[in-house]
C-alpha cells in the first residue's frame, strides 16, 4: 500500500470527488447532521469536513448564534467547501486545513460529527477519544460508517486492477479497510463506542444502491482513498483505469450501505 498522504490524495482528487456530491456525499452529510438534531446556537467541529456536506447543514441547522468549525486535511476539498459556503452566504462556519487527530479547537463542542472517515485515521481509537474530548460534559458525537458488504464489488474490481499493475499489493489490507472491518455491524460499533467511554449509543442503519456508469465509477476512484492504490505512472494509471472499465462494464451496481452512531460523553 502506498505511503502517500490521504490528504495530497483527496486535493489531487477534490473534482472527482465532489462529483459524487449531490449523489452520494451530500444526501449522507444531511443524514448525519439530521442524527445530531442540532440546536440554535450550538457549536459544532465537522471532523474531516471534505466539500462540507455536512458542515453546511449543519451551519443552517445552528443559525447565526452557532458556529461550525471544519477540519480537513485536503487543500483542494477546503477549496470546494469554501466556494459552497459562501454561494450560500453562510457566515457562521469557519474552514482549517489540519490533522484533526492533533487539532484541537478554542472552544469546547455541544457536537462532533464525522462522516465516513473515522476508518482514515493511522489509530482509529486514539482519533475519536481525541474528537470526544473536546466535547463539553454531555456532548454528542455523529459517526458514519460502513456496513460490511458495502462498496463492493466496486472495492474488490479496483484492487485487482491495481494489482496489475502493482503486484505488491496482492494480499495487502490497506489500514481503512482494517478499521472498516473491526466496526461493520451495529454490534461491533457499539461494542467499539462503548470501549471509547461513550455513553447513550443508538446506531441506525441506511440502506443504499447506486446504480452509476463506468465514467462515474472511475470518478469515485480517482476522488477517494482508491486513489492510494493507484501507480504514479500515467502510462500505468491508464492501464488500471481501461481494466477497471472493462471489469465495471458501462454500469455497475455499488451497494452503498452505512451506519450512523449517535452517541454522547458523560455527563460529568
Amino acid at each position: 500500500m502506498s505511503a502517500r498522504d490521504p490528504g495530497l490524495a483527496f486535493t489531487d482528487g477534490a473534482l472527482q470527488f465532489e462529483a459524487w456530491a449531490d449523489k452520494l456525499w451530500d444526501p449522507m452529510g444531511r443524514d448525519v447532521v439530521e442524527a445530531a438534531v442540532l440546536q440554535p446556537g450550538e457549536k459544532v467541529l465537522d471532523a474531516c469536513c471534505g466539500t462540507g456536506a455536512a458542515t453546511l447543514p449543519a451551519a443552517l441547522a445552528v443559525g447565526p448564534s452557532g458556529t461550525v468549525d471544519g477540519v480537513d486535511l485536503s487543500t483542494g476539498l477546503l477549496r470546494i467547501a469554501a466556494a459552497n459556503l459562501g454561494e450560500r452566504g453562510i457566515l457562521n462556519a469557519t474552514l482549517t486545513e489540519a490533522d484533526v487527530t492533533e487539532w484541537r479547537g478554542h472552544r469546547t463542542f455541544d457536537a462532533v460529527l464525522c462522516s465516513y472517515s473515522m476508518f482514515f485515521f493511522s489509530n482509529m481509537e486514539a482519533g475519536v477519544e481525541h474528537l470526544a474530548s473536546m466535547l463539553r460534559p454531555g456532548g454528542r458525537i455523529v459517526l458514519s460508517t460502513w456496513i460490511e458488504g458495502a462498496l463492493e464489488p466496486f472495492a474488490g474490481l479496483i484492487l485487482e486492477a491495481a494489482i496489475k499493475e502493482r503486484p505488491r499489493l496482492t494480499g495487502v489490507v490497506p489500514l481503512p479497510n482494517q478499521n472498516m472491518a473491526r466496526v461493520n455491524s451495529v454490534e461491533k460499533l457499539a461494542s467499539w463506542l462503548s470501549e471509547r467511554g461513550l455513553e447513550d449509543i443508538s446506531i441506525a442503519t441506511h440502506p443504499l444502491t447506486l446504480t452509476v456508469d463506468d465514467a462515474m465509477a472511475w470518478n469515485l476512484v480517482m476522488g477517494s482513498g482508491w486513489r492510494t492504490l493507484l501507480p504514479r505512472d500515467p502510462e500505468a494509471i491508464a492501464r488500471v483505469r481501461r481494466e477497471f472499465m472493462k471489469s465495471v462494464g458501462p454500469m455497475i451496481e455499488m451497494n452503498s450501505d452505512a451506519m450512523i452512531a449517535t452517541a454522547s460523553v458523560p455527563r460529568v
